[in-house]
């Protein structure tokens, strides 16, 4: 697969535009596919995310099983839209108590700011997880009505580098597509 490395500045700003309303009215979904696993069993579930630059915030119950994993394997994947992020998760104390969590969140959904933090004192067995981005990715298209791929643009955050796999056109049927599970990443 042929692997080209292009300007973090540029392909950061994308995705960070990208990102900027997630959680909030403005975006489209505001609800990501978040995947934990524990002991070879992988679960993916949708979840209301807000975003803070690339870090993500969500909040759960205590008792859930991705609570449990994230706390025996902190490495997750969240898909948003096209975007795939792959990062390390950590389970935070209730949302009430976490101030960064409580300005994203009033600024993001003000009409909602009240009511969920009354909700959150009352039952208190509510967790923030926090998710931060090692590798971001996205396929782009060269013709997005005919579905051929142009390429797989990848961020490695740590190391503020950023890549092109792949780059020529594919044929329609993806038979000579590159395997994004097979890209390199942590």
């Amino acid at each position: 697969m042929n692997q080209v490395e292009i300007s973090y500045e540029e392909l950061e700003q994308e995705f960070l535009k990208a990102l900027a309303d997630l959680g909030s009215e403005d975006f489209g979904s505001e609800r990501g596919v978040v995947a934990t696993s524990q002991d070879g069993h992988v679960n993916a579930r949708r979840m209301r995310l807000l975003s803070d630059g690339f870090t993500l915030y969500g909040w759960t119950h205590s008792y859930t099983r991705k609570v449990e994993q994230i706390r025996t394997n902190p490495n997750v994947s969240v898909v948003v839209e096209y975007i795939q992020i792959d990062g390390v998760a950590s389970v935070k104390g209730n949302p009430t108590d976490e101030p960064k969590f409580l300005e994203i969140f009033r600024k993001k959904l003000p009409h909602r700011y009240d009511n969920m933090v009354k909700r959150w004192k009352t039952l208190g067995d509510r967790n923030v997880i926090k998710i931060i981005p090692k590798r971001i990715a996205i396929m782009k298209y060269a013709d997005p009505e005919a579905s051929i791929e142009q390429g797989l643009y990848m961020l490695n955050v740590d190391e503020r580098k950023a890549y092109r796999f792949g780059g020529q056109v594919f044929n329609a049927n993806h038979n000579d597509a590159p395997a994004y599970w097979n890209t390199p990443f942590l």
